[in-house]
């Protein structure tokens, strides 16, 4: 299995999730790189963080240093990826970090499971549209939904990340945990282009979040609490 060290956390990923354009990112120490500089520069003691779309596990782990392996949840939809960060979080000293598997859906999704499209690079993986086959090589897999609600009711996070591929759209509307106060959001505007972009962001302004230029950069946006969480 392929082993990485980055900022020095190692990292073990699945060979099969492995491609080419990973290995680069992590052999240059740019994978994740927004999100990680985001996240240090916002995350304080007593912050409890919710990771969408954990990957390998290194912006929880990252976190987990500042805030502690129990104060940190990540999910992950794939199976193998779920598995290698519970790995990296024993072997990094972080067995504490809870990680659920799961694709996170709106709180309006009335099924169990979702089907999800995994990829042999693992981080291009995302909720299958229309729950069919959209790009070459790769797999349709099932696995648990998992209601943004109840993801939230469960971490209470103070600072969510996510990474989720296009799923971050259906996201900005849903009710937002009242004690969140950074949002760190990897945002996908070749999947839903440019005026759902707009719309997206125009739910988080609606759900008391302002934009902060402050750890945004390139397609990481960076939302602070500016307003009470709407009742």
């Amino acid at each position: 299995m392929p082993q990485f060290k980055l900022d020095g956390l190692i990292l073990k990923i699945p060979r099969k999730c492995m491609n080419d354009n990973i290995r680069v990112a992590m052999d240059r120490g740019g994978y994740e790189k927004n999100e990680s500089q985001a996240l240090k520069r916002h995350l304080k003691p007593g912050d409890r963080v919710l990771d969408l779309g954990g990957g390998a596990g290194f912006v929880a782990l990252q976190a987990a240093r500042i805030v502690g392996a129990e104060n940190v949840t990540a999910v992950e939809a794939s199976a193998d990826m779920f598995k290698a960060i519970g790995a990296n979080a024993v072997k990094n000293g972080f067995a504490e970090m809870q990680v659920v598997q799961g694709a996170v859906v709106p709180d309006g999704f009335t099924d169990d499971t979702v089907t999800f499209e995994v990829l042999p690079g693992f981080w291009a993986s995302s909720i299958s549209e229309g729950g069919e086959k959209t790009r070459k090589a790769s797999k349709l897999v099932t696995v648990p939904a998992l209601k943004f609600g109840d993801l939230q009711r469960r971490a209470q996070p103070t600072v969510i990340s996510m990474d989720i591929e296009g799923a971050e759209l259906d996201l900005a509307s849903c009710a937002w945990w009242p004690e969140t106060r950074i949002v760190i959001m990897e945002i996908h505007p070749e999947r839903y282009g440019s005026l759902a972009l707009r719309q997206l962001i125009k739910d988080m302004f609606s759900n008391g979040f302002g934009w902060m230029p402050w750890g945004t950069r390139g397609s990481v946006l960076v939302f602070e609490r500016l307003d009470e969480a709407p009742t």
